[in-house]
């Protein structure tokens, strides 16, 4: 049977520019919208590939969908790993835009669902809110070692509009997900198992699209907390968690220290981790964290899973 010849064009993503790699040919393209509708109109319609960059892809990818073109964002962990089994050590955008190429040629990504309006909002307002929180973080450790009254003052005043701005895009966050109501069954469902709250679901709504979809082992890799063998021959070494989505990661871990003092199931769990098991505490949490995505993605899954507290 003849494979479907497909054309991709690799496309490395920065702040500024779309380093792009079209049949061995390079281009560049600025990262904004007329630059977008630049490269569509240059290149035309092929399957258009990049990797996750922390959001700085989005624009390019969703514009893309608009226009009815297929486009994979795929996880820059692998196009690394399948450089350097190519050899290619050097790094630079043209040949990062090369390598995405070879690597979507070789292993044929599927193209990405493009995202609902409420989906890309509620993305868009997750990621602003972590953006405020860090900003706000940055500023209280300013204010910490500010020794001049007009330097504490202006401190002062930018955390006093940091904090407003969190709470505009906090009630953004939940207006989004209440005029969706599949989103806000979602969510609800989510927050049903104690550990999880408000902040939670709207991560995993925002970053975990898939979540409800998923197996047990899908959602678990999806989140980077699944154990991966290391075993060789007559060696067994410790397992540890690999790649995933660090962000929600970030999220469940203040989850699973919430869950670990009030949902007495995962507050059992723990305990009999580092109690009888003997584990170090950090991969006691990180189990924890497991479940509580595992039971979330049940919970979505099935209206009838009974959550236990």
């Amino acid at each position: 049977m003849n494979i479907e010849e497909k054309v991709y064009c690799g496309v490395d993503v920065s702040k500024l520019h779309l380093d792009v790699m079209i049949k061995g040919r390079p281009d560049r393209f600025d990262n904004t919208i007329k630059g977008v509708e630049s490269m569509k109109a240059r290149i035309g319609n092929v399957h258009y590939v990049f990797e996750s960059t922390g959001g700085y892809e989005r624009l390019a990818a969703w514009l893309l969908m608009d226009a009815g073109a297929d486009v994979s964002i795929v996880n820059p962990s692998r196009v690394r790993m399948f450089a350097m089994s190519i050899g290619q050590l050097a790094k630079t955008d043209p040949i990062d835009a090369r390598v995405i190429a070879q690597f979507a040629a070789v292993t044929r990504p599927a193209p990405a669902e493009k995202p609902s309006d409420s989906q890309r909002m509620l993305s868009s307002l997750v990621d602003r809110r972590q953006q405020l929180k860090d900003m706000g973080t940055a500023e209280t450790n300013r204010l910490a070692t500010a020794g001049e009254p007009e330097s504490q003052k202006m401190l002062k005043k930018h955390l006093r509009w940091l904090k407003k701005e969190i709470e505009r895009v906090e009630a953004g966050i939940k207006e989004t997900i209440e005029k969706n109501t599949a989103m806000q069954t979602k969510a609800q469902r989510i927050q049903s198992i104690k550990g999880l709250g408000k902040v939670c679901a709207a991560t995993l709504l925002a970053h975990v699209p898939e979540i409800g979809e998923l197996s047990r082992q899908e959602i678990a890799a999806l989140c980077g907390l699944a154990p991966y063998n290391r075993d060789s021959g007559y060696t067994s070494k410790r397992r540890h968690i690999h790649g995933g989505r660090k962000r929600i990661r970030a999220c469940l871990y203040m989850g699973a220290v919430s869950a670990i003092q009030h949902n007495s199931a995962m507050k059992t769990f723990y305990n009999r981790l580092v109690n009888e098991n003997h584990r170090p505490k950090k991969v006691a949490l990180t189990a924890v964290m497991r479940k509580l995505v595992i039971a979330a993605n049940s919970a979505v899954k099935n209206p009838d899973f009974i959550v236990v507290t």
